[in-house]
């Protein structure tokens, strides 16, 4: 079996874990029902389009309760961060399928439509990934970092948004881990922004309509 082939099956294999895929698939297979471009299938098209809106959008806003609300959730701990890292993997995985084999989207085809909306998901998808981070460093706590500032707006620290947004768009740490939890959450996070940063490009430069001047 191809390299390439095995990847793709496992990002799909990973990407059936997740409950979206589950219920798109039951939509799909009601949109298979009807024809091409009958009004029937541009209905059920559409339903699954909002669902993928939604599900993107409500993670965003879940994300950030998360990260607002993690001081009364410490006592979770562990628990709770296993979840949370899986739903930024998963969003990583969704991108390696949509870029690299066109798979774990609803357009059928090599084709990418609706290049905005692709666009506009992908950057709420990595918003989302930020807050779910952010999060995850306030539930594993300063301890497992240098020099955290001890301030605080309304009782909600700032320092694991700080290192989350530090990390997300310039892929520096803000505060130097000093144990082995703190660096693997913050080498988890820097491989992720720096996969995810590659795959837009690429997904960019794969929607660019580039002919010569004499075709």
């Amino acid at each position: 079996m191809k390299i390439a082939e095995t990847v793709e099956q496992t990002i799909d294999c990973i990407y059936w874990l997740s409950p979206y895929r589950w219920v798109d698939h039951h939509l799909k297979g009601r949109e298979s029902e009807h024809r091409p471009g009958t009004p029937e299938q541009q209905r059920w098209r559409q339903r699954r389009l909002r669902l993928s809106e939604r599900y993107i959008c409500y993670w965003l806003v879940a994300a950030v309760l998360l990260y607002l609300l993690h001081p009364y959730l410490v006592p979770l701990g562990l628990w709770l961060m296993v979840p949370l890292l899986l739903r930024v993997f998963g969003i990583l995985n969704k991108e390696l399928g949509v870029a690299l084999f066109n798979r774990c989207k609803i357009t059928d085809g090599p084709r990418v439509a609706a290049t905005g909306r692709t666009i506009v998901l992908a950057l709420i998808n990595y918003l989302t990934a930020l807050f779910l981070l952010a999060a995850c460093y306030g539930l594993q706590g300063a301890a497992a970092f240098q020099d955290t500032p001890v301030y605080a707006v309304n009782g909600v620290e700032l320092w694991p948004l700080i290192q989350a947004a530090k990390l997300h768009f310039t892929l520096g740490e803000a505060f130097t881990p000093v144990s082995a939890a703190g660096w693997l959450l913050t080498l988890f996070h820097s491989g992720f922004c720096f996969l995810f940063g590659t795959l837009v490009i690429s997904l960019f430069v794969s929607l660019l309509n580039v002919s010569s001047e004499n075709a």
